[in-house]
């Protein structure tokens, strides 16, 4: 799979993770330095979610190179909501993600690192 076709999945994961938490006024920027990807995911909301801090836990799972392959298959096809399980492999995907939340506005920053250069 192609580094930006890695990246629009991931992204579309995370749209998925705010759109379960009914997180409006969304907007997100895009980067791909020659070392890797970097996103960053905003929306407004009038408190964190409860799940959050288990979410960047998750994000921040190590990655794994051997499921690269098998993203597709794990994660399936276009599903309304996840289980915990299937954020843990959206973070073996992830190098590092951030998350700050001020006068309820949630970012979430991810980056990951081209391994295929």
């Amino acid at each position: 799979m192609l580094e930006k076709e890695k990246s629009r999945r991931i992204v579309d994961e995370l749209l998925m993770y705010f759109f379960s938490h009914d997180i409006k006024q969304l907007s997100i920027e895009l980067d791909f330095p020659k070392e890797g990807f970097h996103a960053k995911i905003q929306g407004q909301c009038e408190e964190l979610p409860e799940d959050i801090y288990d979410f960047l836990e998750m994000l921040n799972t190590p990655p794994d190179l051997n499921l690269e392959n098998y993203y597709d298959e794990l994660l399936g096809g276009s599903q309304s909501h996840h289980e915990e399980e299937d954020y843990y492999l959206l973070g073996s995907m992830i190098n590092k993600a951030d998350i700050i939340y001020t006068d309820h506005l949630l970012t979430i920053q991810i980056f990951r690192k081209y391994f295929n250069s």
